[in-house]
């Protein structure tokens, strides 16, 4: 590659928000280029279930953003012209506790009556949805037949199949390591593989916009919480028949309660048998770059509580990795105001379902320098909030069978 690159448009982060924000950008006619440091969804959105759910976005701000994205969902395909695996399938919450079912009530009542419908369940009704379930130690439960799946492997090259042949230049192992910014205006990026120019930079780096952003003296509110998972071999005799999740965290939300038993248990199984089972812990600093032998043992107690018949099931692999969140649950989205040209996408809760209406957004904010697609304000990068504590990323993986970690 040579010394120097000139885009109009330099696109950070080859996730499923970064390669959405690539193809819409160059579907409008503007060169670009999209620099990820490793492979194409190594980071989160390789490691997700592709749920495309609303369960834990903010309600506050974010359902427009939810509704009109969830929307874009309908015509995809056939717009990228390649399967992604769109189920819609439903989505199940299992609550524990009367703390979980009351904590629950406020915010399901607001996305009903936003258009994302959530019926209260007692635990029989749970057992008619899900056999599977182990309902004996469950307070009930909430359904949402709007929730669906994908996977996130097909979004992200469904976009880019689309955007290369229109002219996206596609740069994996290519690291950014500084940002050309003269009179505080954004000129390029400097990276292991020599300098970018753009007028504009786009950063959809997840869990490494914070340290990016201090290269340049910002300090956004971007945080991790460590995020492990386990998949089985196809087990094609059990059947589950829509996404599943425990609840604890709504109730250390509500009481304060800091628990490390208190992890959220997420379930689904993918149409040729395999089961996505993970785990999100509370936040806390991560250091070790391998999986601990005590996280899968923590999905596999917790997975056989709700689903004896998967005690014995084979683990093909585990990993860990991180996820987003910022101290209002929004995501950073919009224009840096201290540098011209810097633009952020970068911390949304259940980034998958946001992945179409983001490359919308950015594209109109590059072309015509304002957003009439939603109201962005809520999400402004320079937003106050208050301070967190950050995590940082790791990822590795481990096999073994789930009757061993009982």
């Amino acid at each position: 590659m040579s010394d120097n690159k000139s885009y109009d448009v330099v696109v950070v982060g080859a996730g499923v928000i970064g390669c959405s924000i690539a193809y819409h950008l160059t579907k409008a006619g503007l060169k670009t280029a999209l620099l990820e440091k490793e492979q194409v969804g190594a980071g989160a959105s390789g490691a997700n279930f592709g749920m495309v759910q609303s369960n834990d976005v903010e309600i506050e701000h974010s359902i427009p953003m939810v509704l009109a994205s969830y929307a874009r969902y309908n015509t995809l395909e056939e717009e990228l012209g390649m399967s992604i695996g769109f189920r819609r399938i439903g989505a199940l919450r299992l609550l524990s506790t009367e703390a979980q079912w009351k904590a629950s009530e406020e915010r399901a009542k607001i996305l009903t009556a936003a258009g994302i419908p959530y019926e209260f369940i007692p635990p029989e009704r749970i057992r008619e949805i899900e056999p599977m379930v182990d309902t004996s130690a469950l307070y009930g439960g909430t359904y949402s037949s709007y929730q669906g799946q994908l996977n996130p492997f097909l979004l992200m090259w469904a976009y880019l199949r689309r955007a290369i042949p229109l002219g996206l230049a596609l740069f994996t192992y290519t690291e950014v390591t500084g940002f050309d910014i003269e009179n505080g205006r954004m000129r390029g990026v400097h990276t292991n593989r020599g300098h970018f120019s753009a007028g504009t930079v786009v950063l959809a780096t997840a869990a490494w916009t914070r340290p990016l952003g201090r290269l340049i003296g910002q300090d956004w509110n971007i945080h991790t919480f460590r995020a492990s998972a386990m998949v089985s071999e196809p087990i094609y005799d059990l059947k589950l028949n829509t996404i599943i999740a425990t609840a604890d965290h709504i109730e250390m939300e509500v009481t304060g309660k800091d628990d490390a038993e208190l992890t959220v248990l997420a379930l689904s199984q993918t149409p040729d048998g395999h089961f996505l089972i993970a785990q999100a812990d509370r936040p806390g600093e991560v250091t070790n770059p391998a999986i601990s032998h005590a996280a899968p043992k923590t999905i596999a107690m917790m997975a056989g509580r709700f689903f004896p018949m998967l005690r014995k099931a084979r683990i093909l692999r585990a990993w860990t990795a991180a996820t987003t969140y910022t101290d209002d649950g929004c995501p950073l989205l919009g224009p840096v105001k201290e540098i011209e040209g810097l633009i952020l996408a970068a911390s949304y809760r259940s980034a998958i379902i946001h992945s179409p209406l983001a490359g919308e957004v950015v594209t109109q904010l590059v072309t015509t320098g304002r957003c009439d697609v939603i109201d962005i304000s809520p999400f402004a990068p320079d937003r106050v909030m208050k301070e967190a504590e950050t995590i940082y990323t790791v990822k590795s993986s481990y096999s073994g069978t789930m009757e061993e970690n009982f």
